[in-house]
């Protein structure tokens, strides 16, 4: 424990010392401060090893949600895109693409894997949420839709306990809506917000 706490303050120092080299905001020399910001980033990613293991570019516009998940020992990758799509990815097969998902009629806004269904069914679900309004939920393995929820949203979360039975939603019209997804139904909306 000791060594590790030793070797944090020892990367605390280094990016104290870096960041010591990067001027001010207001430093007239705008090639300069560019040129410290790339030699900051670069040692930041020689501390932290940062390293691009791959991109994934199957979707036709920009990205707004990614969520990953070890089902069964192997690992995806779930996206939601501006294309009004929903996709997977199989980690351990060479990042295969293996699934689209495209009853979206707006944008994807939050995708998630539902705990809910691989704790109580063995199912691989994917949960997402759209500016049509619609929070959906798909069966990776048998490539159908199984659930909808309408109403406006923004933001999905399952809940932490009951192995995700519940799932909350944020929406642009300034409330929270609390889903039994077992039931399923609408247990309550929560008000208090003043903006989405």
């Amino acid at each position: 424990m000791e060594k590790l706490k030793n070797d944090i303050k020892g990367k605390d120092d280094e990016i104290k010392k870096i960041k010591e080299k990067i001027p001010k905001k207001n430093d007239d020399n705008k090639e300069e401060q560019k040129e410290n910001n790339n030699t900051f980033m670069l040692n930041l990613e020689s501390i932290c090893n940062f390293k691009l293991l791959k991109t994934l570019n199957e979707h036709a516009n920009a990205v707004y949600s990614i969520d990953y998940s070890i089902i069964d020992n192997c690992q995806f990758i779930c996206s939601g895109s501006r294309d009004k799509t929903v996709r997977v990815w199989d980690i351990n097969n060479n990042d295969k693409y293996i699934k689209s998902f495209n009853e979206h009629s707006a944008e994807v806004c939050f995708v998630k894997f539902s705990p809910y269904h691989y704790y109580n069914y063995k199912q691989n679900v994917i949960c997402s949420s759209s500016i049509d309004r619609t929070i959906r939920f798909w069966d990776i393995k048998n490539n159908k839709q199984l659930q909808i929820f309408s109403g406006s949203t923004c933001g999905i979360e399952f809940s932490s306990f009951n192995n995700g039975r519940y799932l909350c939603s944020g929406s642009e019209k300034k409330v929270i809506r609390l889903w039994d997804i077992e039931t399923p139904k609408l247990l309550h909306v929560f008000n208090g917000h003043e903006n989405a």
